[in-house]
């Protein structure tokens, strides 16, 4: 199916026109390939027993409930319904929103920009095994034990080890390693209060997006991309579109939320709207265009990649698309973004 304007423009989806409240402008998307809203609650029940277990989120039982991140992994992989596969998609978005409320974004849940580099170089431990002399791994092991970040982390790692081949599981560690990267440049930007340049801030965007849960496309559908084909310039310009497109889509979403002052201030909206010399809401069309011209953009590209595409590629490339139209969807309905 084509993307398409998902509302009509006289029919924005809010958050909504009432006065002083942000207007989030529709955008050009492919559609939701699969709505299967009992399977969503059936994976949102089981991950909420897993957030309790781990300690993320902290008393926020019931907003985790209502950002109902099983109802996004179901939208996102529409090519299986087993429950587990689409649990363990759905722990790897719960453990990494985790890492940007806890540690990036949210002063509420204790986030420090200062203490952004040590937390992420210790999450490193969290994602693959430090080797080190026993009494030294002791108390390595108490501290990823302390932080229930670290545990979120680790429990993710442990149930994509049960479905992942090494190679899998290296792509999706080596995915999530960059994105630490990208999010210590972002504590930088607020120590020294100074924003990036919008360029910069694309490319940065990229990087910090959905990729690490959008690795696990074929580990969620069962089967496995050869590394090489997935590190492929051609399927990595697709993917990385792809990424790019559903971040920035995110970025609209949640503006109307880091409009709060305790929660972190680099989005595109803000920066456009700091370029443009234009109101918020103006900026809020700008980075519709945005979105849809890189839409446009990954449209060209898909296109042009499934010529010759095998048949496994060609079912990655659908997970691909799967996700633009179950993010998108996602971020319209969950309680995350909801005011």
């Amino acid at each position: 199916m084509e993307a398409t304007d998902h509302e009509d423009r006289n029919n924005v989806n809010p958050h909504n026109s009432s006065a002083g409240r942000l207007v989030i402008p529709p955008i050009y998307c492919p559609p939701p390939v699969r709505i299967d809203e009992a399977l969503g609650n059936l994976v949102n029940d089981l991950l909420l027993p897993w957030v309790e277990r781990m300690g993320i989120f902290p008393g926020q039982l019931e907003r985790v409930r209502a950002s109902n991140f099983g109802r996004f992994a179901m939208l996102c992989h529409a090519d299986t319904d087993n429950p587990d596969r689409l649990l363990l998609s759905a722990t790897c978005i719960a453990a990494l929103f985790a890492v940007d409320d806890h540690y990036c974004d949210d002063e509420r849940c204790g986030s420090n920009p200062r203490l952004l580099g040590p937390r992420l170089s210790l999450a490193l431990a969290a994602l693959e095994p430090a080797h080190l002399t026993p009494a030294y791994a002791q108390e390595l092991a108490q501290a990823l034990e302390k932080d229930p970040v670290l545990r979120g982390l680790r429990g993710y790692m442990q149930h994509l080890a049960r479905y992942a081949t090494p190679s899998q599981i290296a792509r999706a560690r080596q995915e999530m390693v960059a994105m630490f990267v990208t999010m210590g440049a972002e504590a930088t930007w607020r120590i020294e209060h100074a924003g990036p340049m919008l360029w910069e801030y694309l490319a940065h965007r990229q990087v910090n997006s959905f990729l690490p849960c959008m690795a696990l496309i074929d580990v969620v559908g069962g089967y496995e991309l050869d590394a090489n084909v997935y590190s492929c310039p051609s399927v990595r310009r697709v993917t990385c579109l792809a990424a790019s497109a559903t971040i920035i889509a995110n970025d609209l979403y949640s503006a109307p939320k880091e409009s709060v002052p305790e929660i972190g201030d680099f989005n595109l909206p803000l920066l456009l709207a700091k370029e443009h010399t234009c109101t918020l809401q103006e900026a809020m069309w700008l980075t519709a265009a945005v979105h849809d011209d890189i839409v446009r953009a990954y449209e060209a590209e898909e296109h042009q990649l499934l010529q010759e595409a095998t048949p496994v590629l060609k079912r990655f490339l659908a997970g691909v698309k799967a996700w633009l139209g179950g993010s998108n969807e996602w971020h319209r309905h969950s309680g995350r973004y909801q005011n």
